[in-house]
């Protein structure tokens, strides 16, 4: 799509037709239409972004102009493209700032949408001459490699909240017809031509970190052949096996899942297929990732542990991931698995809290004492290499923002690779009645403000602090006027206190406990615990306001 012939079709907006016209006699209209054409199938379009930069400015106008008259009487999926296009001329010719926040908004709302993503991972880009958002010289492989099993019988070409793309179904196709069927090929097309289509750009961390190579650097022979020959259709089986089909697990997260669930006697019938159908066959073939798993937890589930066992008694040509709670990777519980040593596994934990009362809460039924115990053994594993690699990712949401600094200081404490960190995404049915009071990535959220300045700790910036879409928050809040910015860089605890006092006689909830926040990493003061669980209470986060006494109670004593 481009927009040359708009230009010059188009009439200078000063002679853009009366208001009593028909609609489809504007000259940007037909623009507008073939825009709401492309992006219909809610799929990201890096050339409808492109299309619009190279509209003039004084056609921009016009279209912004167009699309505020008609906004309100489109149906939801229209309105989200004209919302983005809107947003995304705000940030080419008007307030930046403006423009990221109305994206973030959109993202708030749509948060797997690829186009969604697509179009703020265009505009943090826009005018950077360091950073480009065109990836057609990049290539991914994980299409190409990888095999996601899912909950409902789903393949993934990748993390399944990377993509919403799905390959088929193994309740109704075989492995081989699901690798190289239409879908699984119409992946590997978004790759080649350039447009990564499918992909979340603002969740997939080799895209949002410049970390895909380009075409010209891939080395893998076969890989090599894929990208000169244009190849969608694989001769080579899978080299990563990720299981993510059980979602047996001793954990009900409420971020994850409402009750406690472990698989039914239908579900691990077709568990023994996967087993015997797929996994057993791509073990044959040698040479393979293995990662359990995705969903519950592979210590948690019979159907994992009888894999675990197959792994650990025989020596296979296989490199091990293990994504687990962590309650139940014990001293104990490991030496039944020491065979599994062999593969120098690689460990990654789910914790979504450093503190005992906000573990018990995002973690339940989960012990913290028990849990940390395990993770000083997991970390002398890594220490003594037993393991490859430790990591620990957290789920950030209304009960943990406030920790991200702390678990990212926890995790280089315990000498993690790294800590992980993802936004809570609205992700089922159990999250509806509290979706909307635990999103503080939510701009109308009472704790937005609060949320921003914990992004602009110093932590969120070190090689430990692996950020995924939280780092679009993060460039967000750093960008972004805040609270704090109203003080002077030398100001003294009097004038923050004089500040704090200003706020609170303006009724600026929000804004106190922002200050506090920003306050508390240049002051070490109680007051400021005090002052915002104050003002959490009077929000009603009552809960919330019980972690700020307890984090005062530590670092000052009762």
């Amino acid at each position: 799509m481009t927009s040359e012939a708009w230009n010059a079709d188009a009439e200078s907006p000063a002679h853009a037709p009366a208001s009593e016209a028909p609609i489809t006699e504007h000259p940007l209209y037909g623009f507008l239409e073939a825009c709401a054409g492309l992006l219909g199938d809610g799929l990201d379009h890096p050339e409808a972004w492109a299309a619009l930069c190279d509209l003039s400015a004084a056609h921009r106008g016009a279209l912004r102009e167009l699309i505020t008259g008609i906004l309100g009487f489109q149906a939801p999926p229209l309105r989200k493209v004209m919302a983005l296009l809107l947003a995304l001329i705000e940030v080419i010719d008007g307030d930046r700032v403006r423009g990221m926040a109305s994206l973030r908004q959109l993202e708030a709302h749509f948060s797997l949408c690829p186009q969604v993503a697509g179009a703020i991972f265009f505009a943090e880009r826009h005018g950077d001459p360091a950073r480009t958002a065109d990836l057609s010289d990049r290539f991914c492989d994980a299409p190409f490699v990888k095999f996601e099993t899912l909950i409902d019988g789903t393949v993934a070409p990748c993390c399944s909240i990377w993509t919403q793309k799905r390959l088929g179904r193994l309740d109704e196709m075989s492995a081989e017809q699901i690798w190289n069927g239409a879908d699984a090929q119409e992946m590997r097309e978004s790759i080649l031509d350039g447009s990564f289509r499918f992909c979340n750009k603002q969740r997939c961390t080799y895209i949002r970190e410049d970390a895909l190579p380009r075409r010209a650097e891939v080395t893998d022979p076969v890989l090599r052949g894929v990208i000169a020959d244009h190849s969608t259709a694989l001769t080579h089986p899978p080299r990563w096996l990720f299981l993510a089909h059980d979602s047996t697990c001793n954990l009900a997260c409420p971020s994850c899942r409402g009750e406690l669930m472990s698989a039914s006697e239908a579900e691990e019938r077709r568990f023994d297929i996967i087993e015997q159908e797929v996994f057993e066959p791509m073990l044959a073939r040698g040479a393979l990732t293995l990662s359990l798993s995705g969903q519950g937890d592979p210590f948690a589930s019979h159907h994992y542990r009888s894999i675990l066992k197959r792994l650990a008694a025989h020596d296979y040509e296989l490199e091990l991931d293990l994504h687990t709670n962590g309650l139940l990777l014990s001293p104990e519980r490991w030496t039944a698995y020491a065979g599994l040593e062999k593969y120098r596994p690689l460990v990654n934990v789910s914790i979504d809290a450093c503190t005992a009362e906000v573990y018990k809460i995002v973690r339940r039924p989960g012990k913290w004492e028990k849990l940390a115990a395990n993770l000083a053994f997991i970390a002398e594993k890594r220490a003594a290499g037993v393991f490859r690699e430790f990591h620990m990712n957290a789920t950030i949401q209304l009960d943990n923002f406030h920790q991200m600094p702390a678990l990212i200081d926890f995790a280089r404490q315990l000498g993690a690779d790294s800590m992980r960190l993802y936004m809570m995404q609205h992700t089922g049915a159990h999250l509806s009645a509290d979706y909307a009071r635990k999103n503080v990535a939510d701009r109308t959220h009472p704790l937005h403000l609060a949320f921003l300045e914990t992004l602009r700790d110093p932590a969120l910036g070190t090689s430990t602090a692996h950020l995924y879409d939280v780092a679009g928050w993060r460039d967000q809040a750093l960008a972004e006027s805040l609270p704090s910015d109203a003080l002077r860089d030398d100001a003294d605890y009097q004038a923050w206190l004089d500040a704090i006092d200003a706020a609170i006689g303006a009724e600026q909830l929000g804004v106190v406990i922002a200050l506090c926040v920003a306050g508390r990493r240049r002051f070490a003061e109680p007051l400021l615990h005090e002052i915002e669980a104050q003002a959490l209470r009077r929000l009603g986060f009552t809960l919330q306001a019980s972690y700020r006494d307890a984090d005062r109670a530590r670092a000052f004593g009762a």
